[in-house]
């Protein structure tokens, strides 16, 4: 049995899965440099950007495959309460580990980026809503 809507919901899962890539490979790239930042011991910037980089990843990712359902509002908003969660926790994180001295400032406000664009990709990245009539 398939429902009228299925076909709708797999149109819109090819239309948004290249940004969805491209946002693994974005957040992909933010955790790698914060698993390298850790060596060069800045741990004020690497933790949340490896925080935030594994998250949003592992949400794309999500998306990409499929596990995620477009199609349910319960599971879609526990996703993106627990991504606003993380980012919570990662700026938090940042604040705790930025250096004392000048720098201070600055590493927590890159902190603040960081989690800012994982909140926002809580949000955006949820698949559009077709509006009455059109396809």
């Amino acid at each position: 049995m398939t429902r009228d809507s299925e076909p709708a919901v797999r149109r819109q899962h090819l239309r948004d899965t290249p940004l969805h890539v491209l946002a693994v490979v974005i957040f992909g790239l933010l955790a790698w440099s914060g698993l390298t930042g850790l060596d060069r011991e800045v741990a004020g910037l690497a933790v949340p950007a490896l925080i935030v980089g594994l998250a949003g990843a592992v949400r794309a990712v999500l998306a990409v495959t499929g596990i995620l359902p477009a199609t349910r509002p319960a599971a879609r908003q526990a996703v993106r309460g627990i991504l606003l969660l993380i980012a919570v926790v990662a700026l938090a994180t940042g604040y705790v580990l930025a250096p004392t001295g000048m720098d201070r400032g600055f590493v927590i406000a890159v902190d603040a980026v960081l989690a800012g664009a994982l909140a926002a990709y809580a949000f955006l990245g949820e698949p559009r809503r077709a509006v009455a009539g059109t396809r």
